[in-house]
């Protein structure tokens, strides 16, 4: 049979809890990764205020942008894994409340010239008219698209006459389409760095559908998974540590908060890892920031008695339904440097951090790893490592990573210190 003529279309993003633009640059990650789906282009990123018709919900902002991907999949397909990649960002859909915040909104605009009125799928979205914060990062990719029936009018002469007469405000921060330079422009290099060499091409063998970057709080496990979900087209999964209630009031007074924060981020990872294993793994590349047995390090670190004994029952409970890695890449660095970098984030919350409840925490994370055996496990020297200002130090991990092909434990450090 002849392959299916791809179909251009338009799928809207929006977030407006947690990592706003990690989930954003997750989508667009997830999308490329996806086998039948292009990203041809990417819209600069806007912030609005978040539109309710409750009173008295107050939301933080939005960002939003548009995408334009070239598919084969029929739209039904299309909308199904766009509410894949929602659900596996920590999305709830609320059904009494459609403008309940959420951390990530993937909508399907325009499906080439298709007109679709089927439950659960309206083509064109029906509700893309009144929107700035849709038009407007539509206008950027297409603005003399004429939007198929009923609308029948170009995104220009839409966002002309758009009834929103919302501000949006463009924001610094780009989405990128993995592998590829920004809004089809040159990415920028740091002057202090000089020329960046040539990228080699790394390819991920085929058994690694499913990465977890770990270590201890501020080694930069985020930054790195980040970095291998743009690299490889990965959808990205991130620890949800902001939404954690009791976070801040822990790190204040932990023996009184302990067992409070430690069942909110047990609840939380199992929420995420339920979602996972409903993925394809075989054919969606994952990669995490977490590792959800890591749960049972800060539970055995700040927990005891009956609380133990009771968060123990919840775990042992959990951990069997929860997707195994096909790769752990452990970051390990010392108490001064890991202090360093978390002086450097910036976080309100961590301004007090003390430097002993660091050092047992990279002890019980050494301890862990040393009788780790459940997956691959590639061992980092992260003091000597500086992969957000050394480009050599990145590639030179990717190429580590994709030389894992065996169980059992490898260890790398760069030759050069940083």
């Amino acid at each position: 049979m002849p392959s299916p003529e791809p179909a251009q279309a338009y799928i809207a993003l929006g977030s407006n809890l947690g990592d706003r633009i990690g989930h954003l640059q997750a989508a667009v990650s997830a999308l490329a990764a996806t086998r039948g789906i292009e990203v041809t282009g990417i819209s600069p990123v806007y912030e609005n205020a978040a539109q309710t018709s409750v009173p008295g919900d107050e939301q933080p902002p939005y960002l939003n942008a548009v995408v334009a991907v070239s598919t084969v999949l029929p739209a039904r397909a299309l909308v199904d894994r766009l509410l894949a990649i929602e659900l596996a960002r920590g999305r709830v859909r609320n059904g009494t409340n459609r403008w309940a915040a959420r951390t990530l909104d993937c909508d399907l605009l325009v499906y080439g010239e298709a007109t679709i009125d089927e439950d659960g799928l309206t083509v064109p979205h029906p509700r893309m008219t009144a929107r700035r914060f849709v038009l407007r990062p539509l206008f950027d990719l297409a603005p003399s698209l004429r939007v198929p029936a009923p609308v029948l009018r170009s995104v220009s002469g839409l966002l002309d006459s758009c009834p929103d007469d919302s501000t949006l405000e463009p924001v610094g921060e780009s989405l990128r389409i993995p592998g590829q330079a920004v809004h089809g422009q040159a990415e920028l290099w740091p002057e202090s760095q000089g020329e960046p060499s040539p990228r080699e091409t790394v390819l991920l063998p085929g058994e690694l559908r499913y990465i977890v970057v770990e270590g201890v709080i501020g080694v930069g496990k985020t930054t790195l998974a980040r970095e291998l979900s743009t690299r490889f087209g990965a959808s990205l999964v991130l620890e949800e540590f902001e939404e954690n209630p009791f976070l801040a009031r822990f790190y204040e007074d932990r023996p009184r908060w302990a067992f409070q924060t430690q069942l909110a981020f047990l609840a939380s990872r199992f929420r995420q890892q339920q979602a996972l294993a409903k993925r394809d793994l075989f054919h969606d590349l994952v990669v995490s920031d977490y590792a959800f047995d890591k749960d049972r390090i800060f539970a055995r670190l700040n927990l005891s008695g009956d609380e133990l004994q009771l968060y123990e029952t919840m775990y042992t409970i959990m951990q069997p339904s929860v997707p195994r890695p096909d790769l752990v890449v452990y970051l390990q660095a010392s108490t001064e440097c890991i202090m360093e970098r978390i002086q450097r984030r910036g976080r309100d919350f961590e301004a007090n951090m003390d430097p002993g409840y660091i050092q047992a925490l990279g002890d019980a994370y050494n301890a862990y790893f040393f009788h780790y055996s459940s997956t691959p496990l590639l061992i980092v020297n992260a003091n000597r490592l500086d992969f957000v200002r050394n480009s050599a130090d990145l590639e030179e991990l990717f190429r580590q990573i994709a030389r894992i092909r065996r169980s059992g434990t490898t260890y790398f450090s760069p030759a050069r210190p940083v």
